[in-house]
Protein backbone atom coordinates (compact mmCIF):
# COMPACT_ATOMS: atom_id res chain seq x y z
CA UNK A 1 0.00 0.00 0.00
CA UNK A 2 1.45 3.34 -1.02
CA UNK A 3 -0.50 6.18 0.82
CA UNK A 4 1.79 8.58 -1.21
CA UNK A 5 0.16 7.49 -4.26
CA UNK A 6 -3.53 7.50 -3.14
CA UNK A 7 -4.85 10.78 -5.50
CA UNK A 8 -8.06 10.00 -3.94
CA UNK A 9 -6.78 10.34 -0.53
CA UNK A 10 -4.55 13.20 -1.10
CA UNK A 11 -7.66 15.19 -1.95
CA UNK A 12 -9.54 14.03 0.55
CA UNK A 13 -6.28 15.51 2.84
CA UNK A 14 -5.98 18.75 0.99
CA UNK A 15 -10.15 19.25 1.42
CA UNK A 16 -9.68 18.67 5.33
CA UNK A 17 -6.62 21.24 5.15
CA UNK A 18 -7.54 23.54 3.05
CA UNK A 19 -6.31 27.15 4.81
CA UNK A 20 -3.29 25.53 4.56
CA UNK A 21 -1.22 26.69 1.25
CA UNK A 22 2.49 25.61 -0.15
CA UNK A 23 4.79 28.26 0.83
CA UNK A 24 6.41 30.25 -1.79
CA UNK A 25 9.51 28.74 -3.33
CA UNK A 26 12.35 29.14 -1.72
CA UNK A 27 11.21 29.54 1.80
CA UNK A 28 13.73 28.45 4.15
CA UNK A 29 11.42 27.66 7.19
CA UNK A 30 12.08 29.81 10.99
CA UNK A 31 13.50 26.46 12.78
CA UNK A 32 17.20 27.10 11.37
CA UNK A 33 16.57 30.61 10.01
CA UNK A 34 18.47 32.69 12.22
CA UNK A 35 16.95 36.25 12.72
CA UNK A 36 13.36 35.68 10.98
CA UNK A 37 11.09 37.11 13.23
CA UNK A 38 8.46 34.84 14.21
CA UNK A 39 6.46 33.78 17.16
CA UNK A 40 7.28 29.99 18.32
CA UNK A 41 4.84 28.17 19.52
CA UNK A 42 4.38 24.34 21.10
CA UNK A 43 1.74 22.40 20.08
CA UNK A 44 0.30 20.00 22.85
CA UNK A 45 1.11 16.15 22.87
CA UNK A 46 -2.16 15.05 23.94
CA UNK A 47 -3.85 16.48 20.41
CA UNK A 48 -1.23 15.47 18.27
CA UNK A 49 0.62 12.64 20.51
CA UNK A 50 2.57 11.18 16.92
CA UNK A 51 4.81 13.51 14.90
CA UNK A 52 4.72 10.91 12.29
CA UNK A 53 1.02 10.97 11.49
CA UNK A 54 1.35 15.00 11.51
CA UNK A 55 3.91 14.31 8.57
CA UNK A 56 2.35 12.41 6.54
CA UNK A 57 -0.49 14.63 6.41
CA UNK A 58 1.77 17.19 5.16
CA UNK A 59 2.99 15.11 2.95
CA UNK A 60 -0.21 14.35 1.12
CA UNK A 61 -1.12 17.58 0.88
CA UNK A 62 2.17 18.43 -1.14
CA UNK A 63 4.11 20.33 1.53
CA UNK A 64 8.34 19.91 1.41
CA UNK A 65 10.27 18.90 4.06
CA UNK A 66 12.96 21.26 4.75
CA UNK A 67 15.57 18.57 5.74
CA UNK A 68 16.95 17.60 8.98
CA UNK A 69 19.60 19.76 11.37
CA UNK A 70 20.71 20.09 14.75
CA UNK A 71 17.84 19.21 17.09
CA UNK A 72 15.45 19.01 14.17
CA UNK A 73 13.79 16.03 12.59
CA UNK A 74 12.27 17.80 9.99
CA UNK A 75 10.41 21.16 9.08
CA UNK A 76 7.70 21.77 6.71
CA UNK A 77 6.50 25.68 5.20
CA UNK A 78 3.22 27.14 4.52
CA UNK A 79 0.88 29.53 4.43
CA UNK A 80 -2.51 30.28 6.21
CA UNK A 81 -4.20 33.26 4.75
CA UNK A 82 -0.74 34.87 3.82
CA UNK A 83 0.85 34.37 6.58
CA UNK A 84 4.19 32.10 6.82
CA UNK A 85 4.33 29.64 9.17
CA UNK A 86 6.09 26.19 9.89
CA UNK A 87 5.95 22.92 11.15
CA UNK A 88 8.58 21.66 12.92
CA UNK A 89 9.37 18.47 14.68
CA UNK A 90 12.77 19.20 17.63
CA UNK A 91 13.92 17.25 20.48
CA UNK A 92 11.32 18.43 22.73
CA UNK A 93 8.08 18.24 20.40
CA UNK A 94 6.12 19.69 17.90
CA UNK A 95 6.67 23.96 17.30
CA UNK A 96 4.25 25.84 15.27
CA UNK A 97 6.63 29.00 13.83
CA UNK A 98 4.52 31.91 12.89
CA UNK A 99 5.75 35.26 11.12
CA UNK A 100 5.63 37.78 13.64
CA UNK A 101 6.02 40.98 10.89
CA UNK A 102 2.59 39.92 9.62
CA UNK A 103 1.03 38.27 12.78
CA UNK A 104 2.46 40.55 16.12
CA UNK A 105 0.38 39.96 18.58
CA UNK A 106 0.99 36.04 20.62
CA UNK A 107 -2.43 36.04 21.25
CA UNK A 108 -3.40 35.73 17.69
CA UNK A 109 -0.18 33.50 16.89
CA UNK A 110 -1.83 30.95 19.61
CA UNK A 111 -5.24 31.56 18.04
CA UNK A 112 -3.83 30.50 14.50
CA UNK A 113 -1.88 27.15 16.49
CA UNK A 114 -5.34 26.46 17.35
CA UNK A 115 -6.94 26.54 14.33
CA UNK A 116 -3.98 24.68 12.39
CA UNK A 117 -4.44 22.11 15.53
CA UNK A 118 -7.87 21.37 15.11
CA UNK A 119 -7.00 20.61 11.09
CA UNK A 120 -4.39 18.55 11.66
CA UNK A 121 -6.68 16.50 15.11
CA UNK A 122 -9.19 16.03 12.22
CA UNK A 123 -6.91 14.68 9.08
CA UNK A 124 -5.04 12.62 11.90
CA UNK A 125 -8.37 10.95 12.85
CA UNK A 126 -9.62 10.41 9.39
CA UNK A 127 -6.11 8.82 8.08
CA UNK A 128 -5.83 6.48 10.68
CA UNK A 129 -9.66 5.61 10.39
CA UNK A 130 -9.54 5.30 6.67
CA UNK A 131 -5.56 3.58 5.68
CA UNK A 132 -3.72 3.29 8.53
CA UNK A 133 -5.48 0.78 10.70
CA UNK A 134 -5.70 -1.60 7.94
CA UNK A 135 -1.97 -0.35 6.83
CA UNK A 136 -0.64 -0.87 10.70
CA UNK A 137 -2.37 -4.63 10.69
CA UNK A 138 -0.83 -6.13 7.53
CA UNK A 139 2.98 -4.24 8.56
CA UNK A 140 2.45 -6.44 11.63
CA UNK A 141 1.39 -9.54 9.97
CA UNK A 142 4.76 -9.36 7.62
CA UNK A 143 6.80 -8.60 11.23
CA UNK A 144 7.71 -5.42 10.05
CA UNK A 145 7.64 -3.51 13.51
CA UNK A 146 9.35 -2.67 16.51
CA UNK A 147 8.49 -3.81 20.15
CA UNK A 148 9.59 -1.24 22.80
CA UNK A 149 11.83 -2.64 25.36
CA UNK A 150 10.63 -2.71 28.59
CA UNK A 151 13.05 -5.06 30.29
CA UNK A 152 14.59 -2.44 32.92
CA UNK A 153 11.06 -1.24 34.03
CA UNK A 154 9.65 -4.87 34.57
CA UNK A 155 12.83 -5.71 36.07
CA UNK A 156 13.32 -2.74 38.70
CA UNK A 157 9.37 -3.57 39.52
CA UNK A 158 10.57 -7.30 40.04
CA UNK A 159 13.08 -6.52 42.48
CA UNK A 160 11.28 -3.64 43.94
CA UNK A 161 9.22 -6.40 45.40
CA UNK A 162 11.85 -9.20 45.81
CA UNK A 163 13.62 -6.45 47.98
CA UNK A 164 10.24 -5.50 50.04
CA UNK A 165 10.00 -9.75 50.57
CA UNK A 166 13.29 -9.60 51.70
CA UNK A 167 13.37 -6.96 53.94
CA UNK A 168 9.94 -8.13 55.77
CA UNK A 169 11.23 -11.40 56.56
CA UNK A 170 14.06 -9.61 58.46
CA UNK A 171 11.95 -7.22 60.39
CA UNK A 172 12.47 -4.26 58.64
CA UNK A 173 8.91 -4.26 56.48
CA UNK A 174 6.26 -1.55 57.31
CA UNK A 175 3.64 -3.30 58.32
CA UNK A 176 3.21 -2.43 62.36
CA UNK A 177 1.82 -4.85 64.91
CA UNK A 178 -0.79 -2.96 65.83
CA UNK A 179 -3.89 -3.13 63.55
CA UNK A 180 -6.23 -0.02 62.96
CA UNK A 181 -9.08 -0.84 65.68
CA UNK A 182 -6.81 -1.59 68.35
CA UNK A 183 -5.99 -5.00 67.69
CA UNK A 184 -2.90 -7.29 67.07
CA UNK A 185 -2.08 -8.48 63.56
CA UNK A 186 -0.75 -12.14 63.47
CA UNK A 187 3.10 -12.18 62.87
CA UNK A 188 3.18 -9.05 61.01
CA UNK A 189 7.06 -9.74 59.82
CA UNK A 190 5.70 -13.30 57.93
CA UNK A 191 2.23 -11.64 56.25
CA UNK A 192 3.83 -8.82 54.83
CA UNK A 193 6.66 -11.03 53.61
CA UNK A 194 4.09 -13.45 52.14
CA UNK A 195 2.32 -10.32 50.49
CA UNK A 196 5.37 -8.70 48.89
CA UNK A 197 6.57 -12.64 47.42
CA UNK A 198 3.24 -13.34 45.71
CA UNK A 199 3.74 -9.52 43.88
CA UNK A 200 7.61 -10.61 42.94
CA UNK A 201 6.20 -13.90 40.97
CA UNK A 202 3.93 -12.15 39.23
CA UNK A 203 5.74 -9.36 38.70
CA UNK A 204 8.87 -12.01 37.21
CA UNK A 205 6.43 -14.20 35.28
CA UNK A 206 5.35 -10.33 33.33
CA UNK A 207 9.35 -9.89 33.06
CA UNK A 208 9.55 -13.75 32.12
CA UNK A 209 7.09 -13.47 29.25
CA UNK A 210 8.54 -10.03 27.91
CA UNK A 211 11.99 -11.35 27.90
CA UNK A 212 10.39 -14.67 25.85
CA UNK A 213 8.87 -12.25 23.04
CA UNK A 214 11.84 -9.67 23.16
CA UNK A 215 14.09 -13.31 22.23
CA UNK A 216 12.27 -13.92 19.59
CA UNK A 217 13.90 -12.47 16.31
CA UNK A 218 16.87 -14.17 17.64
CA UNK A 219 15.92 -17.22 17.52
CA UNK A 220 15.11 -18.50 13.83
CA UNK A 221 11.30 -16.22 13.93
CA UNK A 222 9.84 -15.71 10.56
CA UNK A 223 6.61 -14.28 10.43
CA UNK A 224 5.26 -15.60 7.75
CA UNK A 225 5.58 -18.97 9.26
CA UNK A 226 3.60 -17.87 12.83
CA UNK A 227 2.14 -14.63 13.59
CA UNK A 228 3.81 -12.43 16.47
CA UNK A 229 0.91 -11.67 17.47
CA UNK A 230 -0.43 -14.74 18.42
CA UNK A 231 2.93 -15.31 19.69
CA UNK A 232 2.01 -12.89 22.45
CA UNK A 233 -1.35 -13.81 22.85
CA UNK A 234 -0.07 -17.27 24.03
CA UNK A 235 0.63 -18.65 27.63
CA UNK A 236 3.82 -18.64 29.31
CA UNK A 237 4.82 -21.79 28.63
CA UNK A 238 3.69 -21.70 25.57
CA UNK A 239 5.99 -19.13 24.75
CA UNK A 240 8.53 -21.02 26.63
CA UNK A 241 8.25 -24.32 24.70
CA UNK A 242 8.38 -22.66 21.17
CA UNK A 243 11.74 -21.05 22.22
CA UNK A 244 13.69 -23.80 24.16
CA UNK A 245 13.30 -27.33 23.50
CA UNK A 246 11.67 -28.65 26.41
CA UNK A 247 11.30 -32.10 25.01
CA UNK A 248 14.97 -32.74 24.01
CA UNK A 249 16.78 -30.03 26.44
CA UNK A 250 16.86 -31.28 30.19
CA UNK A 251 17.74 -28.17 31.30
CA UNK A 252 15.35 -26.05 29.69
CA UNK A 253 12.70 -28.94 30.89
CA UNK A 254 14.10 -28.73 34.50
CA UNK A 255 13.84 -24.65 34.17
CA UNK A 256 10.11 -25.51 32.64
CA UNK A 257 9.35 -27.54 35.88
CA UNK A 258 10.64 -25.26 38.06
CA UNK A 259 8.53 -22.38 36.72
CA UNK A 260 5.08 -24.33 35.96
CA UNK A 261 5.65 -25.60 39.75
CA UNK A 262 5.92 -21.83 41.47
CA UNK A 263 3.13 -20.57 38.80
CA UNK A 264 0.87 -23.33 40.12
CA UNK A 265 1.62 -22.25 43.79
CA UNK A 266 2.03 -18.97 43.57
CA UNK A 267 0.75 -17.04 40.16
CA UNK A 268 -2.13 -18.73 39.12
CA UNK A 269 -3.58 -19.32 42.77
CA UNK A 270 -3.47 -15.75 43.39
CA UNK A 271 -4.08 -14.53 40.45
CA UNK A 272 -7.30 -16.23 39.92
CA UNK A 273 -9.12 -14.78 43.22
CA UNK A 274 -7.17 -17.18 45.40
CA UNK A 275 -8.56 -20.18 43.96
CA UNK A 276 -6.44 -23.41 42.47
CA UNK A 277 -6.90 -26.06 40.26
CA UNK A 278 -6.95 -28.51 42.89
CA UNK A 279 -9.67 -27.28 45.24
CA UNK A 280 -8.05 -26.21 48.73
CA UNK A 281 -10.11 -23.77 49.20
CA UNK A 282 -13.42 -25.84 49.00
CA UNK A 283 -14.63 -27.20 52.22
CA UNK A 284 -16.76 -29.95 52.00
CA UNK A 285 -19.70 -30.48 54.81
CA UNK A 286 -20.07 -33.59 56.89
CA UNK A 287 -22.46 -33.45 59.33
CA UNK A 288 -21.38 -33.86 63.15
CA UNK A 289 -17.71 -33.53 61.82
CA UNK A 290 -18.01 -30.38 60.19
CA UNK A 291 -16.17 -28.80 57.22
CA UNK A 292 -13.55 -30.68 55.43
CA UNK A 293 -11.26 -29.44 53.01
CA UNK A 294 -11.62 -31.25 49.37
CA UNK A 295 -8.30 -32.09 48.93
CA UNK A 296 -8.12 -34.25 52.28
CA UNK A 297 -4.91 -34.77 53.67
CA UNK A 298 -3.25 -33.40 50.97
CA UNK A 299 -3.97 -30.20 52.43
CA UNK A 300 -0.79 -30.18 54.16
CA UNK A 301 1.51 -30.06 50.51
CA UNK A 302 -0.41 -26.76 49.96
CA UNK A 303 -0.01 -23.31 50.37
CA UNK A 304 -3.49 -22.91 52.56
CA UNK A 305 -2.11 -25.41 55.49
CA UNK A 306 -0.26 -22.88 56.76
CA UNK A 307 -1.98 -19.65 58.20
CA UNK A 308 0.80 -17.26 56.48
CA UNK A 309 1.08 -18.90 53.14
CA UNK A 310 5.02 -18.35 52.79
CA UNK A 311 7.54 -18.12 54.75
CA UNK A 312 10.82 -17.28 54.65
CA UNK A 313 12.11 -20.37 53.08
CA UNK A 314 10.00 -20.67 50.25
CA UNK A 315 10.80 -16.91 50.07
CA UNK A 316 14.44 -18.02 49.55
CA UNK A 317 13.85 -21.14 47.23
CA UNK A 318 11.97 -19.13 44.78
CA UNK A 319 14.33 -16.35 45.21
CA UNK A 320 17.23 -18.58 43.93
CA UNK A 321 14.99 -20.64 41.55
CA UNK A 322 14.71 -17.03 39.78
CA UNK A 323 17.93 -16.05 40.05
CA UNK A 324 19.01 -19.49 38.61
CA UNK A 325 16.98 -19.24 35.70
CA UNK A 326 17.96 -15.38 34.92
CA UNK A 327 21.59 -17.05 34.89
CA UNK A 328 20.71 -20.06 32.75
CA UNK A 329 19.61 -17.65 30.26
CA UNK A 330 22.01 -14.79 30.31
CA UNK A 331 24.93 -17.67 30.01
CA UNK A 332 23.38 -21.19 28.94
CA UNK A 333 21.06 -20.58 25.89
CA UNK A 334 20.75 -17.04 25.00
CA UNK A 335 23.94 -15.29 26.18
CA UNK A 336 24.18 -13.25 23.06
CA UNK A 337 20.05 -12.10 22.98
CA UNK A 338 19.91 -11.33 26.57
CA UNK A 339 23.05 -9.23 25.50
CA UNK A 340 20.29 -7.23 23.19
CA UNK A 341 17.94 -7.36 25.62
CA UNK A 342 19.60 -6.35 28.74
CA UNK A 343 21.28 -3.39 26.85
CA UNK A 344 17.82 -1.74 27.02
CA UNK A 345 17.70 -1.11 22.97
CA UNK A 346 14.38 -1.78 21.04
CA UNK A 347 13.80 -5.04 18.97
CA UNK A 348 12.51 -4.94 15.33
CA UNK A 349 11.05 -8.36 13.36
CA UNK A 350 11.47 -6.98 10.19
CA UNK A 351 13.74 -9.54 7.46
CA UNK A 352 16.75 -6.93 7.57
CA UNK A 353 17.24 -6.81 11.19
CA UNK A 354 16.56 -10.57 11.65
CA UNK A 355 19.37 -11.22 8.75
CA UNK A 356 21.30 -8.46 10.39
CA UNK A 357 21.64 -10.07 13.99
CA UNK A 358 21.78 -13.32 12.21
CA UNK A 359 25.29 -12.53 10.79
CA UNK A 360 26.10 -10.95 14.00
CA UNK A 361 25.76 -13.28 15.84
CA UNK A 362 28.48 -15.14 14.64
CA UNK A 363 30.81 -14.22 17.13
CA UNK A 364 30.50 -12.01 20.79
CA UNK A 365 33.04 -9.66 19.36
CA UNK A 366 30.71 -8.99 16.25
CA UNK A 367 27.61 -8.75 18.21
CA UNK A 368 29.42 -6.08 20.66
CA UNK A 369 29.93 -4.18 17.45
CA UNK A 370 26.74 -4.31 16.52
CA UNK A 371 24.80 -3.14 19.49
CA UNK A 372 27.32 -0.64 19.94
CA UNK A 373 26.69 0.13 16.40
CA UNK A 374 22.45 0.37 16.71
CA UNK A 375 23.16 2.38 20.10
CA UNK A 376 25.03 5.14 17.93
CA UNK A 377 21.84 4.86 15.88
CA UNK A 378 19.42 5.03 18.12
CA UNK A 379 20.90 8.06 20.67
CA UNK A 380 21.55 10.04 17.29
CA UNK A 381 17.93 9.81 16.59
CA UNK A 382 16.85 10.34 20.40
CA UNK A 383 19.24 13.52 20.79
CA UNK A 384 18.83 14.43 16.64
CA UNK A 385 22.12 14.88 16.36
CA UNK A 386 22.27 14.67 12.80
Amino acid sequence: MDLFADEKLKKHMSIIMRAIKPANPGDPGFAMTIGRPRHRLRVDPQRLPIPGIVRIVLELIGLQDLGQAEKLAWEYAFEVDGTSCSLAHQKFGLRLYVDSTVITSEDDAQALLVRITKALESAQRSLERRQLRDFADEQIRQGRLTIRNQYHRLRHIYEYFQEGASLAFAGQGRLSPELPDGGRRFNPRATEGFYNTVAMVSAYFSLLEHTLVLLLPFTGFDPSESALKDFIGERWGEKFRKIFTVDRDPSAKNNFDTLYRIAEEYRNTYGHGGFDKNGSTFLFHMEGVGALPAVLSNIRGNSYFSFVPVDADDFSRVKLSFDSIDEWLRKDVAPLAMKWVESGLDVYYDENFRDQASLAMESPEHFDRFIEYCSYLTDQAANMDW
